[in-house]
């Protein structure tokens, strides 16, 4: 993100409000038009005094000299924690911090923004929104400066059509104040790596004092990527469900992105042997709700994938339909038992909140991809990163694995799916990691009116598709896409799901089980399988829904 302002400095010769509290202070401004401040380039700008101010300065001057502090606005920004706990302070006023809130560390795992810094003789303090909520002051040390964070090895598939963008393995870079810059700001020394030939490739990334270097490895193989489509017969299918074909409906409160407030009904929907019951609102964003925020600041509000693992929900969440980045957001349900909660973090107190949050995380702005290609292991978060308006393109795809620990990448890979040569390829929007070297695919054959299901396994770095089933048929009649994918390991069963209607379907493609719930327009947001129970997210707003045992 290039950042440009404005510096207007001035002396107020009154108390000026500063964000929590009322505070004498030198104030300066930081203008921007659209994006934060750059804070890389920034320097306090020297106070010029006013005619009203000098006529009594030196008196003063002489009573505020101990607690001197100048205040900066700024455009909105995003902010990373470091390793180092400090405390989170209530207000700073007369050069000192007043009235501990909490413990920095405490917010480690949060989306943290600001739009202020506090310099004072021993200190430089940012006013901090934490899930979009303002909670107080904290050291500039707290935060990591001067890092770029990337994966140390991205390994991609052979393919002549296609180039990878080096800048998509950051997760952040922050320059030295502790703020994300965007990716385009930053120096990579190979700005994208062709996959026609087989070579390691060291790449440097730098932005200002920060450096980083991971070693991107293009893959010898050439059959790796090759399948067969014989041998597998599909299954008899249908074209007789007409779903609606694009959401018309919300949640009982919910407006617009802008215009909401708190849902407070436990939902209900019975299709067969299928209950599905409410188990968790999502908040509508995670970030400060300003019009004009950018993509990095900005956590939420268009959920796309689901996955559900140990307890955790992770959801991906675009800012605006046109991105393949976005934020990975982990909710730990064994601790968030309450449905409704989540909506109330800018009301309930902040003692409340502070515990609240502890049992959630946000992702850095990374790449996650339209569709709905999401999964989980023991360790980490998988996204299939796919671009919704290519459908039959040979093109590799992004496979990005997030750890849970931090969210943020630990690995990247590419993988690619043809059906004997490039010219039959398959380009999936939809799939599930089921296992650190297993993953389950959808992909519609136009051309041959069919569902096909893949598997890829990976050997070393190796991803190897292999068709294990199909559905004759397009399922639907209207050509509604699909919104959901996911695999039950346990009966062996595929889940696909179009708007309003969900398919249960054997591995080989044979379909078992139709389910049509009453949604009032809201379309389904992802489906994921963990113990036992099949997980459905709803859009408009995001409602986390869960099965009843399935079989």
């Amino acid at each position: 993100m290039k950042y440009s302002k404005k510096i207007l400095t001035f002396v107020s010769a009154f108390a000026v409000s500063l964000g929590l509290f009322a505070v004498n202070a030198n104030t300066t401004f930081a203008a921007s038009n659209s994006k934060p401040a750059d804070t890389s380039s920034t320097k306090v700008a020297k106070s010029t005094k006013s005619s009203s101010s000098k006529a009594d300065g030196s008196k003063t001057n002489k009573k505020q000299k101990a607690g001197t502090q100048r205040v900066t606005g700024y455009a909105m920004m995003t902010k990373v924690a470091g390793n180092k706990n400090y405390k989170v302070w209530k207000s700073v006023s007369g050069g000192h911090v007043h009235t501990k809130v909490t413990d920095g560390i405490t917010y480690r795992y949060n989306h943290i923004q600001s739009d202020q810094s506090v310099q004072t003789k021993k200190a430089r303090y940012w006013r901090i929104y934490v899930d979009g909520r303002k909670v107080g002051y904290v050291n500039e040390k707290f935060f990591a400066r001067n890092q770029i964070a990337v994966p140390k090895t991205v390994s991609l598939v052979r393919n002549d059509n296609y180039k990878f963008n080096t800048r998509d393995a950051i997760s952040y870079a922050t320059n030295y104040m502790g703020t994300v810059v965007d990716n385009s700001e930053v120096n990579v020394s190979k700005d994208s790596i062709a996959c026609n030939k087989p070579k390691t490739y060291n790449v440097k990334y730098t932005y200002g004092d920060a450096t980083a270097t991971i070693k991107v490895t293009v893959r010898k193989s050439t059959k790796e990527g090759i399948a067969s489509a014989s041998g597998v017969t599909a299954q008899p299918g249908t074209n007789d469900y007409k779903p609606w074909k694009s959401h018309y409906g919300s949640s009982d409160n919910y407006i617009s992105p802008t215009e909401f407030t708190p849902d407070n009904t436990r939902h209900t929907f019975n299709s067969g042997d299928l209950t599905l019951k409410t188990r968790f609102y999502q908040p509508v964003l995670l970030s400060v709700q300003d019009p004009g925020d950018d993509n990095i600041n900005r956590v939420g509000h268009i959920p796309e994938g689901i996955t559900v693992s140990d307890g955790w929900a992770y959801t991906s969440l675009l800012s605006h339909l046109n991105l393949l980045s976005g934020h990975v957001v982990g909710y730990d349900l064994n601790k968030l038992t309450n449905p409704f909660h989540a909506q109330d973090l800018l009301t309930m107190s902040q003692k409340k909140f502070t515990n609240y949050v502890k049992h959630i995380k946000v992702s850095p702005y990374i790449p996650i991809g339209h569709g709905q290609a999401m999964g989980s292991t023991k360790k980490y978060i998988y996204t299939l990163v796919n671009d919704h308006t290519l459908k039959e393109s040979p093109d590799s795809e992004e496979l990005v694995q997030i750890r849970k620990s931090d969210l943020q990448i630990n690995k990247m890979w590419t993988i690619k799916t043809w059906v004997d040569d490039a010219s039959n390829p398959r380009y999936f929007h939809n799939g599930v990691v089921v296992s650190d070297t297993d993953m389950y695919t959808v992909y519609h054959d136009i051309k041959n009116n069919c569902y096909e299901y893949w598997e890829l396994t990976r050997k070393g770095d190796n991803w190897y598709p292999k068709l294990v089933g199909k559905t004759d048929g397009n399922f639907v009649s209207n050509g509604a896409p699909v919104q959901g994918f996911t695999y039950d390991p346990v009966n062996d069963n595929f889940y696909l799901a179009f708007n309003d209607l969900i398919f249960k379907i054997s591995r080989k493609g044979a379909i078992k089980q139709t389910y049509q719930f009453n949604t009032n327009g809201r379309e389904i947001e992802g489906l994921s399988v963990s113990n036992g129970r099949l997980y459905v997210n709803l859009a408009q707003r995001a409602e986390l829904l869960e099965s009843t045992k399935i079989k």
